[in-house]
């Protein structure tokens, strides 16, 4: 009984480690690198590049949103403003509260 138990924990092990996220974007690395360049806490920049991550990968915000951040955080705010132009009426609104709001989560000890 101990070895097939032993042999459960293995297997489990295995297939946990095949479920690792992949890396993060360039765009994500980008985003977090400004981030502490501004002078954010690396964890707290690290944190904010993920919830924009996470909101693009299911689809709950248009990608152009995350082009504008990055734009925005280089200073390039005409570029981001022409970005955020281009979006549809609603997504100029929604999309950005969206990021906001999850980014918050970020300042919200555990």
């Amino acid at each position: 009984m101990a070895r097939v138990l032993a042999l459960a924990a293995i297997v489990f092990a295995v297939s946990a480690c095949g479920e690792s996220a992949p890396p993060p974007s360039a765009d994500h690395v980008e985003l977090a690198k400004l981030c502490v360049d501004g002078g954010g806490e690396p964890a707290h920049c690290e944190c904010q590049a993920t919830k924009v991550d996470e909101l693009l990968a299911a689809g709950e915000i248009n990608p152009k949103i995350q082009q504008a951040l990055l734009l925005q955080a280089q200073g390039k705010e005409d570029e981001a403003d022409a970005i955020m132009l281009s979006l549809p009426y609603n997504e100029r609104f929604e999309h950005p509260s969206l990021v906001a709001a999850r980014q918050l989560e970020c300042d919200t000890p555990n």
